[in-house]
């Protein structure tokens, strides 16, 4: 019985340090540095973004 608790209890702190790990890692929605981006210099929708208005 003894295994079992702590098997669930190393179980249980795995899952939620997990969880943690995750939400700390960086993975998620941000914004394109678009000066990295190779292949940019002359693209046409680098002058779209640009522009006021579109046609």
């Amino acid at each position: 019985m003894f295994i079992v608790i702590v098997l669930l209890a190393l179980s249980l702190w795995g899952a939620v340090w997990a969880i943690v790990d995750v939400r700390r890692d960086g993975y998620g929605q941000r914004a394109t540095d678009w000066s990295r981006v190779a292949g940019r210099e002359d693209d046409a929708l680098q002058r779209a973004e640009s522009m006021t208005a579109y046609r």
